[in-house]
C-alpha cells in the first residue's frame, strides 16, 4: 500500500518518495546512463531554467537578471561552480537575451515566506523565470571546453540525522521544511533528493546514520528503488553547527565533506553542495570543442551591405570568437580569419545552435564555409 505523497508545498523541491509498507515499492528511479547518449546530450529542461530575483524594474536589471540566470544554468549544466566565471560563459552572458526562449515574471511577499515585513508592511519582490534554448547553451558549455553533466542524474535518498542536544533524530517525509535549503540548493546545483517516510525500521537505523556507515543502509535505500544515498549528521559544535556527510552508490563510496557554520540552515544546505561536486565528478563528460586556435572561414549570400554588417556583428558577439580580422570582401563573399577559444569542431558546434549562419554543403576539401541566413 502506498501513504500519501510528499507535502504539495515542496514538491517541486524533493523528489516525490512514498513510505514502504507491507510491499515495498519502488519510487525513486536511479539514473541510468549518465553523460552523453549516442554522442548527444541527455537532456532534463528544468536544467535549462532558472529563477534570479529582480532588485529594480529597469530593462538594465532584467539583462542583468538574464545574464545571472544563464550563469546558474551554466553551473548546473556542468555540476562546477566556478563555471560562470569561465571566460567564453563571460563573455556569453552579455548578449545572454538572445539565448532565451521564454520568460515569466511572478511577485511575492516576504511576509508569504515567513520573513519579517518592514514597518509591518509586507515587502513584495520580482522573481523572473528564465528558460534557456538547450541546443544554445550546450554550444556554449562545449565552446568553453567544459565538461557536461547530462539530465540522467541519481536522486539520492538524504538520510540525515540532527541532534540538537536532546539525542539524535531521524528527518522524515513529514519535516520537509527542515531540509528546505538542502533541497533549494540542490535545485540551484541541478540535484534532486528524496526523503524516507520515517518508518520504525528507519527511525532504528539513526544510529548507523550517525556512525556514518553507508554499507548498512543500502537495503533501507534500496526500498525505494535506489542505490544513491546522502548520510548526513547535524550536531552543534561551539556556537555553531556542524554538518558531516558521506555519499556513497551502491557499494561505492564517491565522497565524503564537513561543514560548519553559526547558521544551522547553511550547514544542511552543504550537503547538496557536496553530494553535486561528487556526482559531477563521477559523470561529467568531455565534449569535443577541438584546439584553440586561428580558423580561416569563408561566408557567403550576403546580398548588400547590410549582410556584411550582419555577419560580421554577429561574429563578434560570439563568446568564442576573441577576434575576427577580415581578409578580403567581394561582392557576395566576406573571408575572415577567426581567434578562436575553441577548434573548428567546438567552432561549428556554437554556430549550429544559432540560425545566422548555416554550414555550406557545398564547401569542399574541409574549408570552414558558411551562408549566411536570410
Amino acid at each position: 500500500m502506498r501513504l500519501n505523497l510528499l507535502l504539495p508545498c515542496l514538491a517541486l523541491l524533493l523528489a516525490p518518495a512514498f513510505a514502504p509498507a507491507q510491499a515495498p515499492e519502488p519510487v525513486v528511479s536511479e539514473a541510468s546512463e549518465p553523460g552523453l547518449a549516442g554522442g548527444e546530450p541527455v537532456r532534463d529542461p528544468s536544467l535549462y531554467q532558472a529563477e534570479v530575483t529582480l532588485t529594480s524594474q529597469g530593462a538594465g536589471e532584467r539583462r542583468t537578471a538574464a545574464a545571472r540566470a544563464l550563469g546558474q544554468v551554466v553551473v548546473k549544466l556542468t555540476g562546477n561552480p566556478q563555471a560562470a566565471g569561465h571566460p567564453v560563459v563571460r563573455r556569453a552572458m552579455a548578449n545572454a537575451e538572445s539565448f532565451i526562449t521564454d520568460t515569466r515574471a511572478s511577485e511575492t511577499s516576504s511576509d508569504q515566506e515567513g520573513n519579517t515585513a518592514v514597518g509591518g508592511v509586507p515587502v513584495y519582490k520580482t522573481v523572473m523565470s528564465f528558460a534557456f534554448d538547450p541546443g544554445s547553451v550546450d554550444a556554449l558549455v562545449a565552446g568553453a571546453g567544459l565538461n557536461y553533466w547530462g539530465g540522467n542524474r541519481p536522486r539520492p535518498i538524504l538520510w540525515l540525522a540532527i541532534d540538537d542536544g536532546r539525542g539524535a533524530r531521524l528527518v522524515n517525509a513529514q519535516q520537509l521544511a527542515v531540509v528546505k535549503p538542502l533541497a533549494t540548493r540542490g535545485l540551484e546545483r541541478g540535484l534532486r533528493f528524496g526523503l524516507p517516510a520515517g518508518s520504525a525500521v528507519e527511525q532504528a537505523a539513526v544510529q548507523t546514520i550517525w556512525a556514518q556507515t553507508p554499507a548498512p543502509m543500502l537495503p533501507l535505500t534500496a526500498r525505494y528503488g535506489n542505490q544513491t544515498q546522502l548520510l548526513g549528521r547535524l550536531y552543534r559544535a561551539g556556537r555553531g553547527w556542524t554538518a558531516d556527510w558521506v555519499l556513497s552508490s551502491g557499494d561505492n563510496e564517491l565522497s565524503r565533506w564537513s561543514f560548519s557554520d553559526a547558521s544551522p540552515q547553511r550547514a544542511i544546505a552543504s550537503g547538496a553542495d557536496g553530494a553535486a561536486d561528487a556526482l559531477a565528478r563521477r559523470d561529467a563528460v568531455a565534449m569535443n570543442v577541438g584546439t584553440p586556435g586561428m580558423l580561416d572561414v569563408e561566408i557567403v549570400g550576403l546580398r548588400d551591405a547590410a549582410g556584411y554588417t550582419r555577419a560580421m556583428g554577429y561574429l563578434q558577439t560570439l563568446a568564442v570568437v576573441r577576434s575576427v580580422r577580415v581578409v578580403s570582401a567581394e561582392p557576395e563573399r566576406l573571408q575572415v580569419q577567426l581567434d578562436l577559444a575553441v577548434g573548428p569542431e567546438g567552432f561549428a558546434r556554437f554556430v549550429a545552435a544559432g540560425d545566422i549562419l548555416q554550414a555550406d554543403p557545398l564547401a569542399g576539401d574541409g574549408n570552414a564555409r558558411y551562408r549566411l541566413q536570410p
